[in-house]
């Protein structure tokens, strides 16, 4: 079993992705957020993802919403084609 940890801004959105390209997606949950700032959210997933030992990747666009918040998701699955 293999887990994931991201940020996003529009978390429907988010896992509807990763359930297009991971096997089994389960336990999707909100883990922390939300953050004013993309910054603070990708601090908080590299902690997290290190805890927990998941995969995560930084980068992602900016929103189009400069005051969107920002949420960390996590889940677990068995494969992922990305």
């Amino acid at each position: 079993m293999a887990c994931r940890i991201g940020i996003t801004t529009d978390l429907s959105a988010r896992k509807a992705y990763w359930e297009s390209v991971c096997t089994n997606l389960r336990d999707w949950q909100v883990l922390a957020g939300p953050f004013k700032s993309k910054a603070e959210a990708q601090n908080e997933e590299n902690r997290l993802a290190q805890k927990h030992r998941c995969d995560s990747a930084p980068g992602g666009d900016d929103p189009e919403d400069p005051n969107a918040e920002w949420w960390v998701y996590g889940f677990n699955h068995d494969g992922c084609s990305q």
